[in-house]
C-alpha cells in the first residue's frame, strides 16, 4: 500500500473512531443512550481497522493485550502467552549464555474478537474507542517520526511531512514520550546537535513552533542543513521567554531582586527569515570554489593578503534558482523595511564558541524596486559567505581546534528595529546586556548583578571598539550605580554619534548627534528617556514641545529611561530567565523602537576561570616592579612571562599618519606569531582593537593577539578624557573566552607604579624578530625579560579583593 495513501487512510479510521467516542458521550436522553451503548461499536471499529490495514491491526491487538495485562488480568496473562505460544515465560528472563528459542507466533488470537471484547468489558467500551483512536493517532505521529529519523530525509521533505501529520501530532492524549522524540528529532535536524542545546531546546519548544519556521525558510536543493547557532539560539530563546514557559523555568529563579511582575510577553522578536547553512555548499558547488575553501590552512598574513579578493570572488559568483525564488518570496513579506543580514554558523554562539563579531552583519536600506533589493540581499549574503575565509575567523577556529570542522553558514534576514527620523531610519536605542559582570567599578556590584551597554541609534556602537565614543553603562541589579556620576562626567563620556540607515542614500551612515538631533528634534523616538539638557552644571528632562537643539545642550544620559520606566527590571528578568532556561550565563543584544523592546540575538556568555585572587607581595624592591594597578582588578595570576610588547603610547600618538598606526598593528600581529605563545603579555594605549579614531587605540582584531597572555590598556589622560574599558565588546568577549587576562592601567593615579626606566630603557627586539617593522622600533618595544635581567620572568599577580596588581620580576621556578 503506498505511504500517502495508507496514511490517508489512518486518519479516516481516526475520524471514524472519533465519531464513535463522541456518540458514547453521556446522553440526556435515556433511550438514546442505551441504543449508543449497545456492544456493536467497538466490533464496527475493530471491523474498519482490520480492513483498512491488517498489520497495524495486529499491532494495535497486542497493544490492547499489553494494557490488560498492565493491570493484572489473568485472562490477559493467557492471552499473549497463547499468542506466543510460550509455555514457561518465566525462562527468556534472567541471564543466559545461549540464544532464547524462536517461537512461532498465532496471529489468530491478536486479530480476533477476544482481546478487544475483554478490554470492552474490563474499560468500557468508551475508554476501549478512546485508547484505538490514541494508538492510531501514534502509528500516524510514528510514520513521521520515521521521517524526521531518516538521515537521507530533506528538509523539504520533513516540512511537507509536518504539515501533513499536524493534526496527529497535536493529538491532547499522545503520548508524552511520542512528543518529546518529535520535538528532540526536529530540534536535531533543524537546529543543532549540541546536547548542551538539546537539553533545553526539548522541553521548551513545540511543533507548532516549527510550523512557524519552515514557513520562512528558505532552502536549496536537496537541504539537509540547519539553521546556525544564531538563529538556533534566538529561537530558544523566544520560546523560552514565552509565557507558557515561565511557570517552568520560574522555580530555578533564586535571585531575589528581580521583579516578578515583569510581562516578558511583551518582548518582541523581530520578523526573521533563514537560508538554511547548506546554501553555502551549494553555492560553493555551482561556482566552482572548492580550491578557494583551502585558504583555511594558510599562514593568516597570507590569509589576510587574499581576503579582499576572496570578497570580490564571492560577489561575482551565482546562486541557484531554488535560492533566488525563497529570497524573492522572503523579500514580498517584508516589504520595503530596513534589513540586517546576519551570519548564522554551525560553530557560532555555540557553548564554548561564541565566534562574537567574528562573521559580517550587513545593514540593507531595502528601498526602492524588487529587483534591485534583491541584488542586495544577494550581494550581502555573498559577502557574509565570503567572511568565512577572513583571517579572524580563521585564526580562531585554529586555537580551537575547529579547523577541519565543516563551517557551513546560514542566514538571518532580519527586520531591523525602529522608526523613521528624518531622512534616517534607527531605533530609539539598542544595546547589548550580559547576565553576568565580569568587571565591575564598585564593591557593591556582584557578578549577579549583570552589565548592559546602552547607546542611541543601532547597537554596533555598543558592541563594537568605537575609538572616538563612548556608551552607557548601567547595572540591572544596581540600576543607581553608574560608571560616571558627576553631570560634567556624564556629558564628557557620553555618545557623540549615533549609527542609522539613511533612506535617501541607501546607505548604512555614522550621524553627529549634534546634526541628527537639529534635524529631528522633537522626533526622535523617546526623546525624554534617551536624552538630558546640561543646565548650568545641572542634567534636566527635556520637554518635546520646547525643545531647541540649537540652544540647548542635549546629552546621551539615558537617565529618564533609568529612572521613569521599568527597562533595566525588564532587562534583568529577561537575563535571569533566560540563564535559568538555558543553565548558562547568556549575553543577549536587543533594541528599543520607543514603544517595545526587541530580542535580537542570544548566546551563552564567555567566562572567566574564576581563578582565585592571587597573593599581592609587599616590599618588593622598586627596581623589580614594572607595574601596578588600582582599577577594575579581576583575579588571577600569570607567571612566567618572557616577553614583553610595549606599544608607547606618547610615541603612537605621535605616528605622521594613519598608514602607520595600521603598520604598528600588522607588526603587533608579526609579534603574536613569532613570540612564544601565551608567554608574552601586550601594553598599549588606550583601546586595542579600536575601530574608529585608532589614534586612540591600536587597531588590532583577534588574529593578531590571540596568543598573548595578557593585554593592558594604558589609560592616560588627554584633555582630561579618559579612554573607556574594552567590557562589553565583542573585543573583550573574545579575551574572556581565550582566557587572555585583561587589566587597564591608569599611570597618572596616586600610589601607581610605571616603570617607564624598565620599558623604555632595556633592549629592544624588535628588528630582529619583525625585521620589516624596524621603522617603528620608537614606537614598538619588544622586552627580552630573561635577556635583559639575567634570567628573571614576570609575573603578573591580580586581586579583585583588594583591587590591586603588581607585575614583578621574579626568578623562575
Amino acid at each position: 500500500m503506498p505511504k500517502r495513501s495508507r496514511q490517508r487512510r489512518l486518519a479516516e479510521l481516526s475520524d471514524r473512531l472519533q465519531e464513535l467516542s463522541e456518540r458514547l458521550e453521556p446522553s440526556e436522553q435515556p433511550a438514546v443512550a442505551a441504543e449508543l451503548t449497545a456492544p456493536s461499536r467497538w466490533r464496527e471499529a475493530v471491523r474498519i481497522l482490520r480492513k483498512t490495514d491488517r498489520l497495524l491491526a495486529l499491532r494495535i491487538g497486542r497493544k490492547v493485550v499489553n494494557h490488560l495485562c498492565s493491570l493484572g488480568l489473568d485472562e490477559a496473562q493467557r492471552l499473549l502467552a497463547e499468542a506466543d505460544a510460550v509455555d514457561d515465560p518465566s525462562a527468556l528472563l534472567g541471564e543466559s549464555n545461549v540464544p532464547a528459542p524462536k517461537h512461532a507466533l498465532s496471529t489468530s488470537i491478536l486479530l480476533g474478537d477476544e482481546p478487544f471484547a475483554l478490554a470492552a468489558t474490563h474499560l468500557g467500551e468508551a475508554e476501549l474507542l478512546r485508547l484505538l483512536r490514541r494508538w492510531i493517532m501514534e502509528e500516524r505521529a510514528g510514520a513521521f517520526i520515521r521521517v524526521l529519523g531518516n538521515p537521507r530525509s530533506t528538509l523539504q521533505e520533513i516540512g511537507e511531512s509536518l504539515r501533513y501529520h499536524r493534526r496527529s501530532l497535536a493529538a491532547e492524549d499522545l503520548a508524552a514520550s511520542i512528543c518529546r522524540t518529535v520535538r528532540v528529532l526536529l530540534c536535531q535536524r533543524y537546529l543543532t546537535d549540541q546536547l548542551e542545546f538539546l537539553k533545553v531546546a526539548k522541553d521548551a519548544a513545540t511543533t507548532e513552533d516549527f510550523d512557524d519556521l519552515i514557513d520562512r525558510l528558505v532552502l536549496p536543493p536537496e537541504s539537509h542543513g540547519k539553521l546556525g547557532g544564531k538563529g538556533a539560539g534566538l529561537l530558544l530563546a523566544s520560546w523560552t521567554l514565552d509565557p507558557a514557559e515561565t511557570a517552568a523555568v520560574a522555580c530555578a529563579i533564586t535571585t531575589p531582586s528581580v521583579a516578578t511582575d515583569i510581562d516578558l510577553a511583551e518582548v518582541r522578536i523581530p520578523r526573521t527569515w533563514y537560508v538554511a547553512s547548506d546554501a553555502v555548499l551549494d553555492f560553493i558547488a555551482r561556482n566552482d570554489l572548492e580550491d578557494v575553501m583551502r585558504q583555511k590552512f594558510k599562514d593568516v598574513a597570507e590569509v589576510r593578503s587574499d581576503y579582499p579578493n576572496i570578497i570580490q570572488l564571492f560577489k561575482h559568483s551565482l546562486f541557484s534558482p531554488e535560492i533566488v525564488r525563497g529570497l524573492s518570496v522572503a523579500l514580498e513579506d517584508l516589504g520595503e523595511r530596513p534589513l540586517i543580514i546576519r551570519s548564522s554558523s554551525l560553530l557560532e554562539d555555540r557553548f564554548g564558541t561564541a565566534f562574537s563579531g567574528k562573521y559580517k552583519s550587513l545593514f540593507l536600506a531595502n528601498q526602492g524596486p524588487p529587483e534591485r533589493r534583491l541584488e542586495a540581499v544577494l550581494d550581502a549574503i555573498a559577502e557574509i559567505y565570503a567572511s568565512v575565509l577572513g583571517p579572524d575567523p580563521i585564526a580562531y577556529r585554529r586555537d580551537r581546534g575547529l579547523l577541519e570542522f565543516d563551517e557551513q553558514m546560514g542566514i538571518l534576514i532580519q527586520e531591523v528595529v525602529g522608526r523613521r527620523v528624518g531622512r534616517w531610519f534607527l531605533p530609539a536605542f539598542a544595546g547589548v546586556a550580559f547576565s553576568r559582570n565580569e568587571l565591575r567599578w564598585s564593591p557593591r556590584i556582584g557578578r549577579e548583578d549583570g552589565l548592559v551597554r546602552l547607546v542611541p541609534g543601532l547597537g554596533t556602537r555598543a558592541v563594537d571598539r568605537i575609538g572616538d565614543d563612548y556608551p552607557t553603562l548601567l547595572v540591572p541589579g544596581q540600576p543607581t550605580l553608574r560608571a560616571n556620576v558627576q553631570p560634567d562626567e556624564i556629558a564628557r563620556y557620553s555618545a557623540q554619534y549615533v549609527d542609522a540607515i539613511d533612506l535617501d542614500q541607501g546607505a548604512f551612515v555614522t550621524v553627529p548627534l549634534a546634526e541628527m538631533m537639529a534635524a529631528a528634534g522633537a522626533d526622535y523616538p523617546a526623546l525624554d528617556k534617551v536624552f538630558s539638557i546640561l543646565n548650568e552644571g545641572m542634567l534636566q528632562k527635556p520637554v518635546p514641545m520646547f525643545l531647541d537643539p540649537a540652544e540647548q545642550d542635549l546629552i546621551v544620559s539615558f537617565d529618564g529611561l533609568v529612572r521613569e520606566t521599568s527597562f533595566l527590571r525588564q532587562i534583568q528578568a529577561i537575563l535571569v530567565r533566560l540563564e535559568a532556561g538555558l543553565g548558562h550565563p547568556v549575553d543577549i543584544e536587543f533594541a528599543h523602537d520607543g514603544e517595545h523592546l526587541y530580542l535580537l540575538q542570544c548566546r551563552p556568555q564567555s567566562q572567566g576561570d574564576d581563578a582565585a585572587p592571587a597573593y599581592i607581595p609587599r616590599e618588593l624592591p622598586a627596581e623589580r616592579v614594572v607595574f601596578s594597578a588600582h582599577r577594575y582588578v579581576t583575579n588571577g595570576t600569570v607567571p612566567d612571562i618572557t616577553h614583553v610588547v610595549y606599544v608607547d603610547p606618547d610615541r603612537y600618538a605621535a605616528l605622521p599618519d594613519r598608514a602607520a598606526m595600521l603598520a604598528t598593528a600588522r607588526a603587533v600581529g608579526k609579534l603574536n606569531s613569532v613570540l612564544p605563545a601565551r608567554r608574552f603579555i601586550l601594553l598599549g594605549p588606550g583601546r586595542w582593537g579600536s575601530r574608529g579614531d585608532i589614534t586612540l587605540g591600536v587597531s588590532v582584531t583577534y588574529a593578531d593577539i590571540s596568543n598573548t597572555a595578557m593585554l593592558i590598556e594604558i589609560g592616560r589622560r588627554r584633555g582630561g578624557h579618559l579612554p573607556e574599558l574594552s567590557f562589553g565588546t565583542h573585543f573583550f568577549q573574545d579575551l574572556v573566552e581565550a582566557r587572555i587576562r585583561y587589566l587597564p592601567l591608569y599611570p597618572d593615579d596616586t600610589g601607581v607604579v610605571f616603570n617607564t626606566e624598565f620599558l623604555l630603557g632595556a633592549a629592544n627586539e624588535l628588528a630582529a624578530l619583525v625585521p620589516e617593522a624596524t621603522a617603528l622600533a620608537d614606537c614598538i618595544r619588544v622586552i627580552d625579560v630573561p635577556a635583559v635581567t639575567g634570567g628573571q620572568i614576570l609575573r603578573v599577580a591580580q586581586n579583585a579583593d583588594l583591587d590591586e596588581a603588581v607585575a614583578y620580576l621574579a626568578e623562575p621556578t
